[in-house]
């Protein structure tokens, strides 16, 4: 036990000399490790505030049903039941004519020129209307297919769910292009990592040669050889995931007020500081696993023992 770890020691300190060694390197090495991981965690937030504009679209998306004004309200709350009875239904709301002429007014209190309009109409102008909520948003097409072949389809002046399912895909659209454009140019700069590390430790093998040869004649194993260039490429993948997490988490709680200014209710700091032990501990893993995997491409080509 104590050989191990006077081993493992010897290697650390050795890939700790390594890294320490060459600090222009070392530092533009890191710094593309950088990026590299600030786009991922961007692509992380990207990713959580494009689930909660979808989420909170469908959320308010329903399936609208307007009925023609000679439409009785006892046809319509059988429509109501039927409905109800439906698998895929969560919840139908009616909403009569003075009801929704209520809601309007006061949706457009503060509006003189349409509250007049409405004083001087004889008659209610608006309809009465089912609201209907679906258990899952994929749900909707087959209520608005049991609507449209209901006995009471004739008193149905209009079914507005169509112009909402198109909102929902578009933005749906949008944000998969997004993530599919942002992980293609996240794993462009990954590559980018993997060759400036392979590059690095290549250049570290060639300045230490002899001493590589040294270690050989006198018995040196090649985990004693090849350990301490993996280990230095691993320190740069823990020093690259330390400056993400150190300028992330402050960019994020200064972003974060604008964002929940634009999104109500969508907060980035609550996001990732209740994943902190998800987030920051995957930043790590990815940024040691660039490197050590550099390492080891670069220890499998030019280190031949």
């Amino acid at each position: 036990m104590e050989d191990f770890k006077s081993t493992a020691k010897r290697v650390f300190n050795v890939g700790w000399t390594n890294f320490k060694r060459n600090t222009y390197l070392s530092m533009g090495t890191t710094g593309v490790m950088v990026l590299v991981l600030f786009l991922f965690s961007g692509l992380m937030s990207l990713n959580y505030l494009t689930s909660q504009v979808v989420s909170n679209l469908e959320e308010k998306v329903d399936v609208s049903v307007y009925f023609k004004n000679d439409a009785s309200e006892q046809e319509i709350n059988q429509v109501k039941k039927d409905l109800q009875a439906v698998s895929a239904v969560k919840s139908v709301e009616y909403v009569s004519k003075d009801q929704a002429l209520s809601e309007f007014k006061a949706r457009h209190a503060g509006d003189a020129l349409v509250q007049d309009s409405l004083a001087e109409l004889n008659d209610n102008p608006l309809q009465a209307s089912l609201n209907v909520k679906a258990s899952d948003s994929s749900q909707y097409a087959s209520i608005v297919t049991f609507l449209e072949g209901n006995k009471f389809r004739s008193l149905v002046d209009k079914i507005n769910f169509y112009e909402n399912e198109q909102v929902i895909k578009r933005v749906q659209v949008i944000a998969g292009g997004l993530q599919n454009w942002g992980f293609l140019l996240t794993m462009a700069l990954a590559l980018i990592a993997i060759l400036v590390t392979f590059n690095t430790i290549r250049l570290t093998i060639y300045s230490q040669k002899q001493e590589i040869e040294i270690m050989r004649l006198v018995g040196g194993s090649n985990w004693h050889i090849k350990a301490p260039y993996l280990v230095e490429g691993g320190m740069y993948g823990v020093l690259a995931a330390g400056v993400v997490t150190v300028l992330f988490y402050p960019a994020i709680f200064f972003i974060s007020p604008k964002v929940e200014g634009l999104m109500p209710g969508v907060s980035l700091i609550s996001y990732f500081v209740s994943n902190i032990f998800q987030f920051v501990p995957l930043i790590f893993f990815i940024g040691i696993l660039i490197g050590v995997t550099s390492s080891f491409v670069a220890i499998r080509r030019f280190l031949k023992i």
